[in-house]
Order: structure tokens, then sequence, then C-alpha cells
């Protein structure tokens, strides 16, 4: 990855936030009190996830016992959280392992995956949290930078579909494309109106979104809105058939958009929550919350959303487990087994991490959840905030009189750029307002002034009390010392270290100085590479060669013995890594202990034979003597 993009536009959100802070009070006191509590039930997850994989709650998360599942849903979705909100952790060794992982997977035939299009945006996502540039990210096979976005997104039909695995890829993939408002190439297999029509396709009768049925799903209904918010404010229509209904229909995003709404309002239980599969759960009340952030909905205040008193927040909160974890529901589901009612669950608290930074983000007046973009300048603030304000103060019953006054707010309105619009989030009713009076809506169609990039960074905005900074650094003695304390038997203990101590030095600017550590440094990579490649062997021989225990007998012991011969060449710390590894030990006794019943019984046997030989020796002996006898008394 080259040197520039790892640089973070920290000083500009720092000195944004500071101007905003300035010129607009974020928050009353009783709301002070709240984003306190939001920024303690963050802090809270963080902590829990640190002490369930084994670390101290002063530890870095991103360490080498986290690391490992980088480039995986299980190891993508926490950096995300965590760089969204600024929380203090080592956003340069997940940079370094994920450049590794994907350059390694694309040596593969398929690169990250043969059909899910998710691969891409999860982890285009998790390396913009990181401060990152997903369009600069490892190399592949030929040696160039490997640009995920272009792969994932808009030229990901050059491979398979962006909708192969369903809705998914194509909800992601319009997030991710506008995560930085990337600019797609003329000649790019998919454009922003072709992924926004095939969302809008898939919506249900009842005005929602659902993966496999008929029925409005919340998880589903959320991430589509996730999707379409930034366009919601467009006067574009689309012209298109229902893939449920076979209807052709013209709607604009802000119809399709209330209509998922409504049916959202309409699904939302007494408690504040939601059910998904008739299961109550909060992952389904997540993925709500951060849906309604992106549109500028707030989930405490809008009357649509609150049920008996209770706010989604309230709903989320329902699943919170004393250790700061958050389970997936309140009743167990023997089809989930994993899912306990009373033990933290991991899927559920990473969802619920990100969709209390969305809300944080959301109550405190930066970007939403999935815009990684620098935070909004202050002179841009003030413009969009006035025309809210401005917008607000319209008369509910409008005439002709009111004619010059919505005009002028509607000219200020377009002063406003394409891709920051969808933060005037009253803008709907100006556009309500400009149809009662007969004004014609002149803006163009966001979806094709959206374009503002070809790649850089995301935006790390240190929201969160001793928020991690990264500036760039020259490798230094102190990085030599960390390299020479490396053991000269490594395991992959040390590959997140490895890994991350290269990366540095081969954009350090003072590279030449270290040649010598360099090529060490390198020398290490390739051992720990083959580690990591006989692991993962390893583990696939297992799965297809001795699984299931029970059933291995003699026959298969030249399988069980070369397996165990191979996972004892490994280190104690790298046999930990192998998949039930006192199964693959207690797999090579049982094959010992069959061979050497099978000695015993044919051992056995063999005495058997001698025994039952020799008494039927001494028989005829016995019978001949007698015989013998016989004749002797007769001839006598």
């Amino acid at each position: 990855m080259k040197m520039a993009t790892r640089k973070i536009k920290w000083i500009t959100s720092i000195l944004s936030i500071l101007l905003m802070l300035t010129i607009f009070p974020l928050t009353s006191k009783a709301e002070e009190v709240e984003t306190e509590k939001l920024l303690d039930l963050i802090e809270g997850i963080i902590n829990w996830k640190k002490e369930s994989v084994g670390l101290e709650t002063g530890d870095y998360l991103l360490s080498n016992v986290f690391l490992k599942n980088a480039g995986d849903t299980t190891g993508d979705w926490y950096p995300i959280g965590l760089g969204r909100i600024g929380y203090n952790d080592d956003y340069e060794a997940y940079l370094a392992v994920i450049d590794d992982v994907v350059s390694e997977r694309y040596k593969g035939k398929n690169e990250l995956d043969e059909t899910k299009a998710t691969e891409w945006h999860r982890i285009s996502l998790a390396i913009l949290s990181m401060g990152g540039d997903p369009t600069q990210i490892g190399e592949d096979k030929e040696g160039n930078n490997i640009n995920l976005i272009a792969d994932g997104t808009y030229n990901r039909g050059l491979k398979a579909s962006l909708g192969a695995q369903g809705m998914n890829g194509w909800i992601w993939g319009l997030i991710t494309l506008d995560s930085m408002r990337y600019s797609i190439p003329a000649n790019a297999y998919y454009d922003r109106d072709t992924i926004i029509e095939a969302i809008l396709r898939l919506q249900l009768p009842d005005g929602g979104f659902s993966f496999y049925n008929d029925q409005t799903e919340p998880d589903m209904t959320g991430m589509a809105l996730q999707a379409l918010a930034p366009y919601y404010n467009s006067e574009q229509s689309y012209t298109y058939e229902q893939k449920n209904t076979r209807k052709t229909v013209t709607k604009t995003v802000r119809q399709v958009v209330n209509e998922a709404l409504e049916a959202l309002s309409t699904l939302q239980l007494s408690d504040g929550d939601f059910e998904s599969w008739g299961e109550e759960n909060a992952e389904s009340t997540a993925q709500v919350m951060v849906a309604l952030t992106a549109l500028g909905i707030d989930p405490l205040k809008d009357k649509r959303f609150i049920k008996k008193g209770n706010t989604l927040l309230d709903g989320i909160l329902k699943y919170k487990m004393k250790d700061g974890g958050f389970v997936h529901s309140k009743t167990y589901n023997p089809e989930n087994p994993t899912s306990l009612p009373d033990e933290s669950n991991s899927m559920a608290s990473e969802q619920v991490l990100y969709a209390l930074i969305s809300l944080y983000r959301f109550e405190e007046g930066y970007r939403s959840l999935y815009d990684f973009r620098p935070e909004i300048d202050s002179e841009l603030r003030e413009q969009i905030e006035t025309i809210k304000q401005s917008i607000d103060n319209l008369p509910d019953k409008l005439s002709k009189k009111n004619t010059n006054q919505i005009n002028e707010i509607f000219e200020s309105f377009l002063q406003i750029p394409a891709s920051e619009r969808s933060y005037v989030y009253n803008y709907h009713r100006l556009s309500d307002a400009m149809k009662t009076v007969g004004i014609e809506n002149t803006s163009p169609f966001i979806s094709s002034e959206m374009a503002v990039t070809e790649n850089g960074n995301g935006t790390v905005t240190p929201l969160f009390n001793g928020a991690y900074i990264m500036e760039e650094k020259d490798f230094s003695e102190n990085d030599e010392a960390k390299v020479n304390s490396l053991p000269e038997e490594l395991t992959t203990e040390y590959y997140v270290e490895v890994v991350k101590l290269l990366d540095k030095l081969e954009n350090a600017e003072n590279q030449n100085e270290y040649s010598h550590v360099l090529t060490d440094l390198k020398e290490k990579k390739t051992r720990l590479d083959k580690i990591n490649k006989e692991i993962k062997a390893l583990n696939k021989d297992i799965v297809e060669k001795l699984y299931p225990f029970s059933d291995l007998s003699i026959k298969d012991k030249e399988v069980v013995e070369e397996i165990f011969n191979r996972f004892e060449q490994l280190s104690a710390y790298d046999q930990q890594q192998i998949l039930n590894n006192e199964d693959v030990k207690k797999s090579k006794t049982q094959i010992d202990n069959l061979i050497r019943a099978r000695n015993i019984t044919i051992v056995l046997g063999a005495l058997a034979l001698v025994l039952a030989g020799g008494i039927i020796w001494r028989m005829r002996q016995r019978k001949a003597k007698r015989k013998l006898e016989w004749q002797t008394d007769y001839d006598g």
C-alpha cells in the first residue's frame, strides 16, 4: 500500500469539530446526559468483546487473537464500529493484516468469493473505518494495487451478478459505492441507477423488503433504507417491474422509503423493538435504528417509532447483559442454539455497537454511519442548518403569497452540493411546498451528481475520549528492536506483529536505512505464510478425511497417521489453531487402539490355534497309545 493511502484527514476533522462546537451548541444538558450514556454503552460492548476473546479491557481489541479473523464477518464489523467512533485501538494493525489477507485471497480463482459480493463491501467499509483506502489495498497476482470498490461494486458484474446472493449484494453494493461518493467510469458494468432500481424492484406489496418471503422483515427493510437514504431527496422517478407482483410501477425513492417506514412503524413492538421470523431480537432493532439515523429521523423523538412510550433505544437496551454485551433474543431458539438468551452474543453485540454509534453521530451532528468523507465543514453546516430552519418556518397552509419565500429557500438548497443534499433532512417539506404553489422543481437528479472521488482514505473522527490518531512515522530504532526481539522459532502468534512491522517499513520514507531489517522481516513473513498455509490445509484435510471421528476404522490408518504427523510438526501454539485438535490426537490413539486390539486378537487367535493343535495332538497320541495297548492285550 502506498504511503499516501495511509494518511488520515484527522486534522481537518478536529478543526471542523471545534468550529461546529463553536457555532452550533450540539446538545442541551438533558441530551448531553443521553449521549454520555451512549458512550458508556458503546465502551461496554467493546470491553465485553475484549474479554470474550481473552483480552484485558486495557488491551487493544485489534490484536493477534482478534485479527486472525480479519477478512471475515467475525473480524470486520467490530473494526467498523471502532473506527466510526474513533475509539483508541491499533488501526494500523488491522490495515496491515487486511492488506495481507486480501492479497493472499486474490491469488485464488474467485478472489474474495465466487458469489458473495458482500465480502468486498464489508472489507471495504472496514478499511475505510480504519482510515484506509479500499481502492488501493494489497496486490494482485500481477503486482497491481487491488481496487475493492471497482471489483465489488460497479464492475462486479464482470465476474458474477451483484445480486447473485440476493438483495444483500445490491444493498451493500450501493452503501459501499456511496461511502465516499465514488465516481463510476463510463464503461463500468453497473451505474448507480441500475443498482437503485434493482433494490426498488424488490419492494413487497406491504411496503417493506424481505430476503426470503413475501412479508416485510425489519432487518432487510432497515438495510434497504440505509442504502436508499442518500437518494431520499431526489426527484428522479424510476419505472420498473416489481419482482413480487410483476406489476410495472413508477416511483421515486422517497415514495418507496416512506412506504417502507410505514411498514416498519406498524411492525414495531410495544417494547420498542422488532421481531424477525417470529423472534424478538436485538439485530432487527439495530438495523432499523441505523436506517432512521441515515434518513435524519430521530429514533428517540419520532412518534412513528415510539410505542407505549418506548423508543428503539429502549427496545435495544432490553437485550443488554450485565457484562456489557447484548443477547440476540430473550427466548431460546433450538434452530439457533449458539444464541443463548442468557449469554451475550457477538453478532448481536456488534450490530448494537454500530447502531448506537449511528445514533451518537446523529445526535451530535456528524455524518451518517456509512458516510466516510471528512466531516461537514462549519460553513456548509451553517448553510444546511439555515435551510432546514427556513423550511421548518414555512406555514402549514400555503398559498401563492408564499411563492417568493419558497423560491428563495429552493435557490439556497441548490447551492448545497448534490452529494450533501441528503443532510437537508426536511427537504421533502420544501418539495411538497413547491408542488402546492406550482413552482417547477429543477433540482438535478442526485444519482447523476453523486460522483465526488475516485479514491481516498476514510476519515477517522475522534469522537471518543482517548481516541487514537494515526500518524505517519518513519521506521525507528524501537521498531528494529521489536524485530530483533522476535523468537527464532516463529509461530503464528507473531503474525500480526511481523505483518505490521513489515508494512510500516515498506511504507516508510527511511526504508533504505533498514534494508537489512526489511530482508529479515520478509523472510519471517515467508515462514509464517508457510505455517498459515499448512494450518489451513490441515483443517481442510481434517474436515474432509477425518470427520466424523467416530467412524474412523483401521482402513484409515495411513490417513490418520499422515495428518497426525503433520499436526505434530506444528508448535504447541499453532496446534491450537487446528480444528478439534484434541480429536486429532484422539484419532491417532483410536487407530492405535484398534490396531492393538486387532493384533491382540490375531495373537490370541494364533495361541488358540496352537493350543487347539496341541490338544488334538495329545488326543491323537492318547488314542494311538490306547490302540497299542489294546493290540498288545489282544495279542497276549
